[in-house]
């Protein structure tokens, strides 16, 4: 079994900035001022500037006593391809590029500073929600950390809440089969991508013997596990319930020359 242990720190990997993209279908400007006014409600302690960058375009810079940010307004598009991982990985999106590729501008959300990369993501969640709401060409958005695609109404959906991570919003997963003699019931492989911005490890599932759909599930509550309550799980650990445990090994990622959670599903 896992011992839960809170972290008191997270390593340097977390002083890094969380970036979002908000894919806009026109280029029209007039948005800025409804963004002014979103930024302002939201962040209603922060000193809120308005500057230019060196190709003109739209700058919003705010901070308050923890946490600072930037909002820019970019009138061209962003650099997405139809073949881009994003794209193929648009798991709750299948449209995703039929309506990407019509956008003609985007903006880009920067945190940064704060003492944990959760309270940079809760951050990062209250300012994309004002941003949404108050641009109603608005499509979607994009994590590239994490190489998540969302639509803008179930964008609006996960970022509900103040208090509770978004982890749609900040993990991904990257499916594919097993070797069908790997395992003795066929079944999926399963890879994340985005908890190394919150000091963690990646999580990889092996012979799991059901859906897609509940397989997703299942990670994105282990991650949200991950990220709140930082357990101390060692090499040889088990997860689950009593009538499901689920070993944990910790070893090299079968994508990278990471080491992640393989969370084994069969033996």
């Amino acid at each position: 079994m896992i011992t839960q242990v809170s972290s008191q720190t997270e390593p340097a990997s977390n002083s890094e900035p969380m970036i979002a993209i908000v894919f806009i279908k026109d280029g029209n400007s007039s948005c800025l001022s409804s963004i002014s006014l979103a930024l302002q409600q939201n962040w209603p302690d922060s000193s809120i500037d308005i500057s230019d960058n060196n190709e003109n375009k739209p700058l919003f810079v705010f901070h308050d006593s923890m946490l600072g940010g930037s909002v820019m307004f970019m009138d061209v598009k962003a650099p997405l391809a139809e073949a881009d991982p994003e794209i193929r990985n648009a798991w709750f999106w299948p449209t995703a590029w039929k309506e990407v590729s019509q956008h003609r501008s985007h903006i880009i959300v920067t945190i940064f500073g704060g003492s944990s990369a959760k309270q940079k993501a809760l951050a990062l969640q209250r300012t994309l929600r004002s941003i949404l709401k108050s641009i109603p060409s608005a499509i979607g958005v994009g994590y590239p950390s994490s190489g998540t695609l969302l639509p803008t109404a179930m964008a609006l959906q996960v970022l509900e809440k103040d208090t509770e991570l978004a982890v749609p919003l900040f993990v991904s997963c990257f499916f594919a089969k097993e070797e069908e003699s790997r395992f003795p019931v066929p079944s999926i492989f399963c890879t994340t991508g985005g908890l190394g911005n919150f000091g963690l490890r990646e999580i990889e599932a092996r012979g799991y013997p059901d859906t897609i759909q509940s397989l997703h599930e299942f990670m994105f509550a282990f991650a949200t596990y991950l990220i709140e309550y930082r357990p101390n799980i060692v090499d040889g650990d088990t997860v689950g319930t009593d009538q499901q445990k689920i070993l944990v090994k910790i070893e090299k990622s079968l994508i990278n020359r990471n080491r992640v959670y393989s969370l084994y599903f069969q033996q």
